[in-house]
């Protein structure tokens, strides 16, 4: 009987970090659709893909492509 409980409170425990987690990534991606609709068309669907594919990895790396962009069209205005 203990160690059923034991078992069910670890599972919980993993169940409540998880649901914060998701939480911050929903919040996360609410800033980064504001960060799309004030940028161009092109970021939106591929920083959507990004998103799909999920985790901080990609976003890390969709705000580094989305720098590259920003430093290219400033250089063209040049």
């Amino acid at each position: 009987m203990q160690e059923e409980g034991g078992r069910r409170e670890e599972a919980g425990g993993r169940k409540k970090e998880a649901g914060e987690r998701k939480e911050e990534v929903e919040e996360r991606r609410q800033e980064e659709g504001r960060r799309r609709q004030e940028g161009g068309g092109r970021r939106k669907e591929e920083g959507g893909r990004r998103e799909e594919a999920g985790g901080r990895k990609k976003e890390a790396g969709g705000r580094r492509q989305e720098e590259g962009r920003r430093r290219q069209q400033e250089g063209r205005r040049r």
